[in-house]
C-alpha cells in the first residue's frame, strides 16, 4: 500500500493471493519471501484476489464465494465475508476474482468491494459480517473492479463483448455510463473482454487503463482512455497483439506511469506526459525484460469458465 506515507511494515511490500489459500508477502526490492499466511484451520481454500486497506492494516483476499480479511501486524483471519441480508443480497454464489476497500473518504474502513462470475458486484460491511447491497450486471474475470479517490465512482471492467466498461455511482449503484471501447466506424474489429480494468491515481481519476482478450483470432489488446468532463473520453494509446491481464497506475503524481502485464510474462510500463493542451500521453516505453524461457501460446484465450485460475494479481 504505496500511498502518500505507508506504514514502515508495509514499504515496499507486495502482497498476492494463491489458489493454495495463502497469501504471500515479498520484499519488491530484494525479491524475498517474507511471509505466508492463511487460514490455520485449512477452511479458506482458494484464493483468487486480494487488496490492502487504505492504512495498510488489513487484507481483504476474495475466494470461492467468501472474503477472508487478515491483521496485518499478526496475519490472522480477523473477519470471514460470506452471504448477505437476505432483504437486498444473498452474497457471491460463485468465484470472487476482484476485492477492493473503499477509499479513505468513504469512511472508517469497513468497507470493501468485490466482484466475479456470478454477474455482481457486492458492497461488504466488515461489522456486519456480510454483503449489505448488490449491483448486478458486471460479469467480472480478473481485475477489473476499482474506485476513484473521491469514493463517487465505481469502475468495472466484464468478460463480454457488449459493453464491457462501464461506470458506476457508487452511492446509488446506478449506472452512469457504458465508455465505448471502439470509436465509431471501427465495428469490423474483434470485440475485447476485459480482465483488467484501473483508474489513474489522481484526485479527478482523469485517465482509465484496461485490456484483455479477444473472442475471436488473435490476443487482445489494452487502451490508455482520457476522462474529460461532460463524460467525454477520448482513447491516448492502444497495446495491440498483447492478451492483459492486469493493470496499474504508479501513486507517485509527480511522475506518473502506467504498467501493464500480459499472458507473455512481461510487464509494460510506461511514463505519462502531458501534452501542451493538458492531456495525457505515452512516453516512450521503459525497455523490456528479455523474453521468457517459457511463452505462451499465441492462439485466442478460453473463456475463464474454462480455465483452472494459477496466479492472480498482486498488490501494493
Amino acid at each position: 500500500p504505496e500511498g502518500g506515507d505507508p506504514p514502515l511494515r508495509t514499504r515496499g511490500v507486495l502482497v498476492g493471493a494463491s489458489t493454495d489459500g495463502k497469501l504471500r508477502q515479498w520484499h519488491v526490492t530484494s525479491g524475498r519471501l517474507l511471509q505466508e499466511f492463511g487460514d490455520p484451520n485449512g477452511e479458506v481454500g482458494q484464493l483468487l484476489c486480494v487488496d490492502y486497506s487504505p492504512d495498510g492494516t488489513r487484507m481483504a483476499a476474495g475466494g470461492l464465494q467468501e472474503l477472508w480479511v487478515f491483521d496485518e501486524e499478526t496475519k490472522q483471519l480477523a473477519v470471514k465475508l460470506k452471504g448477505g441480508d437476505s432483504l437486498t443480497t444473498a452474497g457471491h454464489s460463485s468465484r470472487v476474482l476482484a476485492a477492493r476497500f473503499a477509499p479513505a473518504s468513504c469512511g472508517d474502513g469497513n468497507l470493501v468491494v468485490s466482484g466475479g462470475w456470478d454477474n455482481t458486484v457486492q458492497f461488504w460491511d466488515l461489522r456486519a459480517g456480510h454483503a449489505v447491497r448488490l449491483i448486478y450486471g458486471p460479469h467480472i474475470c480478473g481485475d477489473a473492479l476499482d474506485m476513484e479517490q473521491q469514493g463517487k465512482l465505481l469502475l468495472t471492467g466484464s468478460w463480454r463483448e457488449d459493453e464491457p466498461l462501464e461506470l458506476w455511482d457508487f452511492g446509488t449503484g446506478k449506472r452512469l455510463e457504458a465508455l465505448p471501447w471502439r470509436s465509431p466506424g471501427s465495428s469490423a474489429e474483434p470485440s475485447c473482454l476485459l480482465y483488467s480494468a484501473r483508474f489513474s491515481r489522481d484526485s479527478a481519476a482523469s485517465m482509465i487503463a484496461a485490456g484483455g482478450s479477444f473472442a475471436g483470432p488473435g490476443q487482445g489488446e489494452a487502451k490508455l482512455i482520457e476522462r474529460h468532463a461532460a463524460s467525454r473520453c477520448r482513447c491516448v494509446g492502444t497495446l495491440v497483439r498483447f492478451t492483459c491481464l492486469s493493470v496499474d497506475f504508479s501513486p507517485q503524481l509527480d511522475t506518473p506511469m502506467v504498467a501493464f502485464s500480459g499472458s507473455d510474462g512481461r510487464i509494460r510500463a510506461m511514463r505519462l506526459e502531458a501534452e501542451a493542451q493538458g492531456s495525457a500521453t505515452s512516453a516512450p516505453p521503459v525497455p523490456p525484460p528479455p523474453p521468457p524461457q517459457l511463452g505462451s501460446s499465441g492462439g485466442p484465450q478460453p473463456s475463464p469458465r474454462q480455465q483452472e485460475p494459477g496466479g492472480y494479481p498482486a498488490r501494493m
